[in-house]
C-alpha cells in the first residue's frame, strides 16, 4: 500500500530484464518456503524464482512438523527464520503473516493470508497487463467477474489500481457474494465513477466495453458455516469472440467451472501468461529485498 507507481514501475522494469542481469548477492542465500494453505503456482513459483537467481529454497511441511506436538506458531515462525535469508508465508487466517514478521528478524512476503491480501499475485497480474498494454495500462478499463467478497487477490490488485485513477473499474460478483459497499464508494471516489455503474449485470453485460476481464473462481473453503452461492458464469470462446480484438481474459487460478477450456486457444488468453510472469516479478522482489539486506 506504500508503494508509489514510480516504485512500481521500477520493479515491472527490473523484471523485464531480470534475465540478463546478475545475482550474486543471491549466492549462498536461502528461502523458506512456509504454506499452511495448499498451493501449485505461489509455492513453486518462488522455488523456481530463488533458484533462478541461484539460491536455495526450503520448504516447511506443516504436516510433519512439530505443531502436530502442540508448538506455537510463533515458536514455528522464530524457529524457521534461523534456518534462512527471508520467508514466503502463507496462512489461511488473516493477520498471522503481519505477526509473523513482528516476531521475526527475516524479511516476509505475504503469499496469502486467507480472505485478506496476495500482494505478490497482484504485482504480477498488474504486470500482465503492463506487458500486453505498455504504459497504456494505466487507462484501461477492468471488469472483475466472480467471488469478490473472498477472493484475495481482488482485494490486493484493486489497491494497486486505485494507484492509477484513469484506470476503470466495474465488478460483477457471483450471486450474495459482492464486496462491502465501502470498495464500491472507494471505485467512485478514486476513479471518478459513479456508484451505479460500477456494479454489472449479466443480463445487460457489453463485453466491448473492457478491455481486461478479470475472472476468479467460487471460494468454496471461505464460505461461512450456512452460506452458500454458485458459480453463475462460464467464459466461452462465444463470449471471448465478442470482446475488443486487444482485450485480455485473466484468471489468477485455479479455476474450476467459470472458463471452458476451449478458451485456452483464443488470443485473449492470458492466465497461462500470468504464471510465466509470476515468476519473473518474484525473481525481481526476491533481488531487491536481498539486495538492502545485505
Amino acid at each position: 500500500q506504500d508503494w508509489s507507481p514510480q516504485k512500481i514501475e521500477n520493479l515491472f522494469q527490473k523484471a523485464d530484464n531480470i534475465y540478463q542481469q546478475t545475482h550474486s548477492h543471491i549466492q549462498n542465500k536461502i528461502l523458506i518456503n512456509v504454506f499452511f494453505e495448499p498451493s501449485t503456482r505461489t509455492s513453486l513459483s518462488f522455488e523456481c524464482a530463488m533458484k533462478r537467481l541461484g539460491g536455495q529454497v526450503i520448504n516447511f511441511q506443516k504436516d510433519t512438523s512439530s505443531l502436530k506436538k502442540g508448538e506455537s506458531f510463533e515458536d514455528t515462525m522464530t524457529t524457521l527464520s534461523l534456518y534462512g535469508d527471508l520467508m514466503v508465508l502463507r496462512h489461511p487466517q488473516p493477520g498471522q503473516v503481519v505477526l509473523a514478521s513482528s516476531i521475526i528478524d527475516v524479511p516476509v512476503i505475504n503469499a496469502g493470508d486467507g480472505s485478506g491480501e496476495h500482494p505478490t499475485q497482484a504485482l504480477l497480474d498488474l504486470y500482465t497487463m503492463y506487458k500486453h498494454f505498455g504504459r497504456d495500462f494505466q487507462t484501461k478499463t477492468v471488469l472483475f467477474i466472480g467471488d469478490l467478497k473472498n477472493s484475495r487477490t481482488i482485494h490486493s490488485l484493486l489497491l494497486l489500481i486505485h494507484k492509477y485513477p484513469q484506470m476503470s473499474i466495474h465488478i460483477l460478483s457471483y450471486p450474495g457474494l459482492e464486496p462491502e459497499e465501502d470498495v464500491f464508494q472507494k471505485i467512485s471516489n478514486i476513479h471518478g465513477q459513479k456508484k451505479d455503474t460500477i456494479r454489472i449485470k449479466f443480463e445487460s453485460i457489453n463485453y466491448q466495453l473492457f478491455d481486461v476481464i478479470y475472472i476468479t473462481r467460487l471460494q468454496q473453503e471461505r464460505l461461512q458455516t450456512g452460506e452458500s452461492s454458485l458459480c453463475n458464469f462460464m467464459m466461452t470462446n462465444k463470449i471471448a469472440d465478442k470482446m475488443k480484438e486487444d482485450a485480455i481474459i485473466m484468471h489468477p487460478l485455479p479455476r474450476n467451472e467459470e472458463i471452458h477450456p476451449e478458451v485456452d486457444q483464443n488470443h485473449r488468453c492470458h492466465y497461462f501468461k500470468q504464471m510465466k510472469y509470476g515468476v519473473d516479478i518474484r525473481m525481481s522482489l526476491i533481488s531487491e529485498i536481498l539486495s538492502k539486506k545485505n
